[in-house]
């Protein structure tokens, strides 16, 4: 694909993406959660130099910045960036704990797919672009919750819920605002209350 170019990838790169993806084996790059530190961003980098190669990503893996999150709990991993030039590439230890090496290795593909449409067209978001390169990598959109939240923000009429991890206006305030969603009223729900109901 060119620059600009907002066509799906054609049927000669699919065929090349899919003898990449028959190379491509994440199992033979894991590590279990008692690796070093070290040890999982080695990984990590290995398997992600696999996939650019295979997928033709516009991503230099060697000239990017991996680290550990040991803080996120929203996030399994992501790109910073500057200028829309990426620079950083942040996977979170809590998501590789509870969720083990092949969902790792699928948010490695997805924060790939970040950084090669940063570099080709500037584009940091989940947009159309996005889904069709996630989907090619076979990655998802968004990121599952891996940590139960202290809080849900919930609409009493139609249920939607918001995930909360610290006290925010929201929060404290919560009968201030309205549902984004059909304007109705909001409530506070513990964290736990929501995990038990089955709706994490």
């Amino acid at each position: 694909m060119t620059p600009g170019d907002d066509a799906a990838p054609d049927a000669t790169e699919r065929a090349a993406a899919d003898d990449g993806d028959s190379r491509i084996d994440p199992a033979y790059y894991a590590v279990d959660t008692d690796a070093s530190e070290a040890e999982f961003l080695a990984a990590c980098k290995l398997y992600a130099r696999e996939v650019v190669d295979a997928f033709g990503l516009s991503a230099d893996v060697g000239r990017l910045d991996w680290q550990v999150s040991r803080r996120a709990k929203r996030r399994a991993g992501q790109v910073r960036y500057r200028d829309d030039e990426p620079e950083v590439v942040v996977l979170t230890w809590g998501y590789f704990e509870r969720r083990g090496w092949a969902a790792m290795a699928s948010t490695v593909r997805h924060e790939l797919v970040h950084v090669h449409l940063l570099n080709e067209y500037g584009d940091g978001s989940h947009g159309e672009r996005f889904e069709r390169w996630a989907e090619r990598l076979d990655t998802c959109v968004s990121c599952e919750l891996f940590t139960t939240p202290e809080w849900w923000v919930v609409c009493e009429d139609c249920d939607a819920a918001l995930a909360r991890y610290r006290e925010s206006k929201l929060v404290r305030r919560v009968d201030e605002y309205r549902c984004g969603e059909c304007g109705g009223d909001l409530r506070l729900a513990d964290g736990d209350t929501r995990v038990e109901a089955g709706d994490e």
